[in-house]
């Protein structure tokens, strides 16, 4: 590399996607009723799963993982949307920016992994239903899950 490269990163980023939508404010209650419920129906799910031992089964652990991803990516990106409605803050700083989008492809990548193990499994349960507990062990989808989160972006950052 050059020594007189420089790299020139923006302040702020401007956000003028909402800005010729008539009546913008109704839309922040409707995407906070949807936030709310999403995350109520989803630590529901989570509570169900975790207080109940006949749903310790691993399938049921990957719809528990689904679900808490469901509520990070959540999380992460909805607020943000509501204050821009809410608040007409037009302006969103580059870490931000980074942040919200490592968060959002970091969830995607989880919730699609999560969901191939799932189906993974349920194909192995159909095509080889008297073999399945040999073919794919009671921690077979635990396996398979944590494999697929290991392979999600950002993921050794949380887990050393």
């Amino acid at each position: 590399m050059d020594s007189n490269m420089t790299i020139v990163r923006p302040a702020y980023f401007i956000i003028n996607g909402f800005s010729g939508i008539p009546h913008v404010n109704y839309y922040f209650l409707f995407l906070l009723v949807l936030y709310i419920v999403s995350v109520v129906e989803n630590g529901v799910v989570m509570a169900l799963i975790c207080f109940d031992q006949s749903l310790k089964t691993p399938k049921y652990i990957a719809v528990f993982n689904l679900a808490f991803v469901d509520v990070l990516g959540n999380s992460a990106l909805v607020p943000k949307v509501i204050d821009t409605f809410w608040f007409n803050h037009k302006n969103i700083t580059y870490s931000n920016c980074l942040t919200y989008e490592f968060f959002n492809f970091m969830t995607t990548t989880m919730q699609s992994l999560i969901l191939v193990v799932l189906s993974f499994d349920r194909l192995i349960a159909i095509t080889f239903p008297l073999r399945y507990q040999i073919i794919y062990p009671n921690g077979g989808v635990q396996r398979d899950e944590y494999g697929s989160i290991r392979l999600s972006p950002g993921h050794a950052h949380f887990l050393r």
